[in-house]
Protein backbone atom coordinates (compact mmCIF):
# COMPACT_ATOMS: atom_id res chain seq x y z
CA UNK A 1 0.00 0.00 0.00
CA UNK A 2 1.41 3.40 -0.96
CA UNK A 3 1.09 6.53 1.14
CA UNK A 4 -0.42 8.63 -1.68
CA UNK A 5 0.40 11.82 0.21
CA UNK A 6 -1.88 11.15 3.16
CA UNK A 7 -0.92 12.97 6.33
CA UNK A 8 -0.92 10.65 9.33
CA UNK A 9 -1.16 12.65 12.53
CA UNK A 10 -1.11 9.82 15.10
CA UNK A 11 1.16 6.79 15.21
CA UNK A 12 -0.13 4.20 17.72
CA UNK A 13 2.50 1.59 18.58
CA UNK A 14 2.21 -1.56 20.65
CA UNK A 15 5.15 -2.54 22.88
CA UNK A 16 5.75 -6.31 23.20
CA UNK A 17 6.45 -7.96 19.86
CA UNK A 18 6.22 -4.61 18.07
CA UNK A 19 8.35 -1.75 19.37
CA UNK A 20 10.28 -3.99 21.78
CA UNK A 21 12.71 -6.56 20.44
CA UNK A 22 13.20 -10.05 21.84
CA UNK A 23 15.47 -8.60 24.53
CA UNK A 24 12.58 -6.42 25.71
CA UNK A 25 14.35 -3.23 24.67
CA UNK A 26 13.84 -0.41 22.18
CA UNK A 27 16.54 -0.34 19.52
CA UNK A 28 18.35 2.91 18.78
CA UNK A 29 16.96 2.87 15.26
CA UNK A 30 13.34 2.55 16.42
CA UNK A 31 13.83 5.18 19.13
CA UNK A 32 15.31 7.68 16.72
CA UNK A 33 12.64 6.98 14.11
CA UNK A 34 9.98 7.78 16.70
CA UNK A 35 11.76 11.03 17.55
CA UNK A 36 11.83 11.92 13.85
CA UNK A 37 8.11 11.12 13.56
CA UNK A 38 7.41 13.61 16.31
CA UNK A 39 9.61 16.17 14.58
CA UNK A 40 7.51 15.62 11.45
CA UNK A 41 4.40 16.58 13.46
CA UNK A 42 3.06 13.12 14.32
CA UNK A 43 1.75 12.33 17.81
CA UNK A 44 3.25 9.02 18.96
CA UNK A 45 0.99 7.00 21.28
CA UNK A 46 2.17 3.87 23.06
CA UNK A 47 -0.71 1.37 23.20
CA UNK A 48 0.00 -1.66 25.35
CA UNK A 49 -1.60 -4.40 27.36
CA UNK A 50 0.99 -3.85 30.06
CA UNK A 51 0.15 -2.09 33.30
CA UNK A 52 1.11 1.57 33.46
CA UNK A 53 3.99 0.89 35.85
CA UNK A 54 5.32 -1.87 33.58
CA UNK A 55 5.19 0.36 30.49
CA UNK A 56 6.60 3.46 32.17
CA UNK A 57 10.31 2.74 31.73
CA UNK A 58 9.82 2.51 27.97
CA UNK A 59 7.63 5.59 27.85
CA UNK A 60 10.27 7.54 29.77
CA UNK A 61 12.95 6.40 27.35
CA UNK A 62 10.83 7.76 24.52
CA UNK A 63 10.59 11.31 25.79
CA UNK A 64 9.05 12.22 22.44
CA UNK A 65 5.87 10.23 23.13
CA UNK A 66 2.42 11.72 23.56
CA UNK A 67 -0.35 10.14 25.69
CA UNK A 68 -0.06 6.44 26.49
CA UNK A 69 -2.74 3.75 26.52
CA UNK A 70 -2.14 0.94 29.00
CA UNK A 71 -4.10 -2.08 30.29
CA UNK A 72 -5.37 -2.66 26.72
CA UNK A 73 -7.31 0.60 26.74
CA UNK A 74 -8.53 0.74 30.33
CA UNK A 75 -6.13 3.53 31.31
CA UNK A 76 -4.96 6.59 29.38
CA UNK A 77 -2.17 8.71 30.84
CA UNK A 78 -0.49 11.90 29.71
CA UNK A 79 2.62 12.26 31.81
CA UNK A 80 1.50 12.13 35.43
CA UNK A 81 -2.12 12.94 34.57
CA UNK A 82 -4.72 10.19 34.24
CA UNK A 83 -7.08 11.09 31.40
CA UNK A 84 -9.27 7.99 31.60
CA UNK A 85 -9.57 4.97 33.85
CA UNK A 86 -12.19 2.29 33.19
CA UNK A 87 -12.77 -0.06 36.12
CA UNK A 88 -14.66 -3.33 36.36
CA UNK A 89 -17.73 -2.78 38.54
CA UNK A 90 -17.57 -4.27 42.04
CA UNK A 91 -20.58 -6.54 41.58
CA UNK A 92 -19.17 -7.76 38.28
CA UNK A 93 -15.82 -8.57 39.89
CA UNK A 94 -17.60 -10.61 42.56
CA UNK A 95 -19.63 -12.50 39.98
CA UNK A 96 -16.57 -13.16 37.84
CA UNK A 97 -14.56 -14.51 40.75
CA UNK A 98 -17.34 -16.93 41.59
CA UNK A 99 -17.42 -18.11 37.99
CA UNK A 100 -13.65 -18.39 37.66
CA UNK A 101 -13.42 -20.38 40.86
CA UNK A 102 -16.02 -22.78 39.47
CA UNK A 103 -13.91 -23.17 36.34
CA UNK A 104 -10.84 -23.96 38.42
CA UNK A 105 -9.00 -20.85 37.24
CA UNK A 106 -6.41 -18.83 39.15
CA UNK A 107 -6.93 -15.12 38.43
CA UNK A 108 -4.72 -12.13 39.19
CA UNK A 109 -6.50 -8.88 40.10
CA UNK A 110 -4.93 -5.58 39.09
CA UNK A 111 -5.51 -2.18 40.64
CA UNK A 112 -3.55 0.84 39.50
CA UNK A 113 -0.61 0.05 41.79
CA UNK A 114 -1.18 -3.44 43.25
CA UNK A 115 -1.59 -7.02 42.00
CA UNK A 116 -3.39 -9.68 44.03
CA UNK A 117 -3.51 -13.46 43.65
CA UNK A 118 -4.22 -16.60 45.68
CA UNK A 119 -2.67 -19.49 43.75
CA UNK A 120 -1.30 -19.70 40.22
CA UNK A 121 -0.88 -23.44 39.82
CA UNK A 122 1.26 -24.55 36.89
CA UNK A 123 1.85 -20.93 35.85
CA UNK A 124 3.42 -19.77 39.14
CA UNK A 125 7.00 -19.90 37.87
CA UNK A 126 6.08 -18.32 34.53
CA UNK A 127 4.23 -15.46 36.18
CA UNK A 128 7.01 -14.45 38.53
CA UNK A 129 9.73 -14.80 35.89
CA UNK A 130 7.64 -12.80 33.45
CA UNK A 131 6.82 -10.12 36.04
CA UNK A 132 10.32 -9.77 37.48
CA UNK A 133 11.72 -6.31 37.04
CA UNK A 134 8.57 -4.47 36.02
CA UNK A 135 5.65 -5.59 38.21
CA UNK A 136 6.02 -4.76 41.89
CA UNK A 137 3.62 -4.96 44.81
CA UNK A 138 2.42 -8.47 44.01
CA UNK A 139 0.49 -9.72 47.03
CA UNK A 140 -0.83 -13.18 47.86
CA UNK A 141 -4.19 -13.14 49.69
CA UNK A 142 -6.03 -16.13 51.16
CA UNK A 143 -9.50 -14.63 50.72
CA UNK A 144 -9.20 -13.58 47.09
CA UNK A 145 -12.50 -15.19 46.06
CA UNK A 146 -14.56 -14.00 49.04
CA UNK A 147 -13.20 -10.47 49.51
CA UNK A 148 -15.10 -7.43 48.23
CA UNK A 149 -12.87 -5.77 45.62
CA UNK A 150 -12.82 -2.13 44.52
CA UNK A 151 -10.75 -0.31 41.94
CA UNK A 152 -10.09 -3.37 39.77
CA UNK A 153 -8.78 -2.46 36.32
CA UNK A 154 -8.13 -5.96 35.02
CA UNK A 155 -8.46 -9.62 35.87
CA UNK A 156 -5.78 -11.75 34.20
CA UNK A 157 -5.26 -15.48 33.85
CA UNK A 158 -1.89 -16.91 32.85
CA UNK A 159 -2.64 -20.07 30.93
CA UNK A 160 -1.79 -22.29 27.97
CA UNK A 161 -3.34 -22.52 24.52
CA UNK A 162 -5.64 -25.40 25.48
CA UNK A 163 -7.44 -23.27 28.05
CA UNK A 164 -7.88 -20.16 25.91
CA UNK A 165 -10.73 -21.50 23.79
CA UNK A 166 -12.51 -22.90 26.84
CA UNK A 167 -12.17 -19.64 28.77
CA UNK A 168 -13.40 -17.57 25.86
CA UNK A 169 -16.45 -19.76 25.39
CA UNK A 170 -17.39 -19.82 29.09
CA UNK A 171 -16.66 -16.18 29.96
CA UNK A 172 -18.21 -14.65 26.88
CA UNK A 173 -21.35 -16.76 27.10
CA UNK A 174 -21.94 -15.85 30.75
CA UNK A 175 -20.50 -12.35 31.05
CA UNK A 176 -20.10 -11.07 27.50
CA UNK A 177 -22.56 -8.22 28.05
CA UNK A 178 -20.79 -6.81 31.09
CA UNK A 179 -17.08 -7.31 30.34
CA UNK A 180 -14.64 -7.38 27.48
CA UNK A 181 -12.09 -10.15 27.02
CA UNK A 182 -8.85 -10.26 25.09
CA UNK A 183 -5.94 -12.64 24.64
CA UNK A 184 -2.21 -12.11 24.25
CA UNK A 185 0.36 -14.75 23.33
CA UNK A 186 3.97 -14.40 24.50
CA UNK A 187 6.11 -16.62 22.24
CA UNK A 188 9.26 -16.17 24.28
CA UNK A 189 7.49 -17.67 27.28
CA UNK A 190 5.07 -19.94 25.43
CA UNK A 191 2.01 -18.94 27.43
CA UNK A 192 -1.13 -16.85 26.97
CA UNK A 193 -2.60 -14.13 29.12
CA UNK A 194 -6.39 -14.09 29.11
CA UNK A 195 -7.72 -10.72 30.25
CA UNK A 196 -11.09 -9.50 31.50
CA UNK A 197 -11.75 -5.76 31.36
CA UNK A 198 -14.41 -3.08 31.49
CA UNK A 199 -16.58 -3.52 28.36
CA UNK A 200 -15.43 -0.16 26.97
CA UNK A 201 -11.72 -0.83 27.47
CA UNK A 202 -10.17 -1.32 24.05
CA UNK A 203 -7.12 0.11 22.37
CA UNK A 204 -9.35 1.52 19.64
CA UNK A 205 -11.60 3.34 22.12
CA UNK A 206 -8.49 4.78 23.72
CA UNK A 207 -7.31 6.04 20.36
CA UNK A 208 -10.74 7.50 19.63
CA UNK A 209 -10.57 9.34 22.96
CA UNK A 210 -7.16 10.82 22.09
CA UNK A 211 -8.33 11.71 18.58
CA UNK A 212 -11.26 13.63 20.04
CA UNK A 213 -8.90 15.60 22.28
CA UNK A 214 -6.83 16.70 19.30
CA UNK A 215 -9.52 16.98 16.62
CA UNK A 216 -8.01 14.14 14.60
CA UNK A 217 -9.92 11.76 12.36
CA UNK A 218 -9.40 8.00 12.53
CA UNK A 219 -8.29 8.08 8.88
CA UNK A 220 -5.28 10.06 10.11
CA UNK A 221 -4.14 7.26 12.47
CA UNK A 222 -1.61 4.49 11.89
CA UNK A 223 -1.79 1.60 14.35
CA UNK A 224 1.00 -0.99 14.57
CA UNK A 225 0.79 -4.31 16.45
CA UNK A 226 1.44 -8.02 16.44
CA UNK A 227 -1.01 -9.78 18.77
CA UNK A 228 -4.72 -10.45 19.20
CA UNK A 229 -5.13 -7.59 21.63
CA UNK A 230 -4.07 -5.26 18.80
CA UNK A 231 -6.66 -6.37 16.25
CA UNK A 232 -9.37 -3.89 17.24
CA UNK A 233 -7.07 -0.88 16.84
CA UNK A 234 -5.63 -2.17 13.55
CA UNK A 235 -9.15 -2.50 12.14
CA UNK A 236 -10.20 0.89 13.55
CA UNK A 237 -7.25 2.97 12.34
CA UNK A 238 -6.93 4.53 8.93
CA UNK A 239 -3.93 2.28 8.36
CA UNK A 240 -3.59 -0.94 10.33
CA UNK A 241 -0.07 -2.39 10.25
CA UNK A 242 0.87 -5.90 11.37
CA UNK A 243 4.45 -6.77 12.17
CA UNK A 244 6.18 -9.45 10.11
CA UNK A 245 6.26 -11.53 13.30
CA UNK A 246 2.56 -11.04 14.07
CA UNK A 247 0.15 -13.90 14.69
CA UNK A 248 -1.53 -15.15 11.48
CA UNK A 249 -5.00 -13.85 12.42
CA UNK A 250 -3.51 -10.38 13.04
CA UNK A 251 -1.80 -10.37 9.64
CA UNK A 252 -5.09 -11.32 7.97
CA UNK A 253 -6.77 -8.19 9.32
CA UNK A 254 -4.00 -5.71 8.54
CA UNK A 255 -3.78 -3.24 5.66
CA UNK A 256 0.00 -3.55 5.53
CA UNK A 257 2.53 -6.07 6.86
CA UNK A 258 6.10 -4.99 7.57
CA UNK A 259 8.97 -6.70 5.78
CA UNK A 260 10.98 -6.49 9.00
CA UNK A 261 10.21 -8.05 12.38
CA UNK A 262 10.40 -6.51 15.84
CA UNK A 263 14.03 -7.70 15.95
CA UNK A 264 14.72 -5.94 12.65
CA UNK A 265 13.36 -2.46 13.48
CA UNK A 266 9.97 -2.99 11.87
CA UNK A 267 8.54 0.12 13.53
CA UNK A 268 11.24 2.24 11.92
CA UNK A 269 10.18 0.74 8.58
CA UNK A 270 6.61 1.96 9.14
CA UNK A 271 7.78 5.45 10.06
CA UNK A 272 10.14 5.69 7.11
CA UNK A 273 7.51 4.49 4.64
CA UNK A 274 4.37 6.30 5.81
CA UNK A 275 5.35 9.29 7.94
CA UNK A 276 8.75 10.79 7.10
CA UNK A 277 9.24 12.91 4.01
CA UNK A 278 11.55 11.31 1.40
CA UNK A 279 14.53 13.42 2.45
CA UNK A 280 14.34 12.01 6.00
CA UNK A 281 13.77 8.33 5.23
CA UNK A 282 17.27 7.03 4.70
CA UNK A 283 19.68 9.52 6.19
CA UNK A 284 22.79 8.93 8.26
CA UNK A 285 20.74 9.43 11.41
CA UNK A 286 19.43 5.90 11.03
CA UNK A 287 22.91 4.41 10.94
CA UNK A 288 24.37 4.93 14.38
CA UNK A 289 23.57 8.55 15.25
CA UNK A 290 22.35 8.60 18.86
CA UNK A 291 21.33 12.13 19.73
CA UNK A 292 17.62 11.53 20.18
CA UNK A 293 16.10 12.64 23.51
CA UNK A 294 16.14 9.97 26.16
CA UNK A 295 19.25 8.23 24.88
CA UNK A 296 21.85 7.79 27.61
CA UNK A 297 24.65 6.28 25.58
Amino acid sequence: MENKGRKYRILAVDLDGTLLNSEEDISDKNAEAIFKAKEAGTIVVITTGRSTSSAMKFIKKLSSCGPCITYNGAVIRNGEDTLRELLIEEDVVKELLTGLRGLGQNPILYTDDMRFYNELGDQTENFFKFSKGFEDRIIRVDDLFSRRWRGIIRISIFTDEKQIERLEKEIRSKYGRIVRTTQTYFPGWDFWIYEILNPDATKSSGLAYICNLHGIRREEVIAVGDNRNDIDMLEWAGLGVAMKNALPDVIERADYVTSRSNDEDGVAEVIEKFILPPSERHGKAFQGHRSYPGNTQ
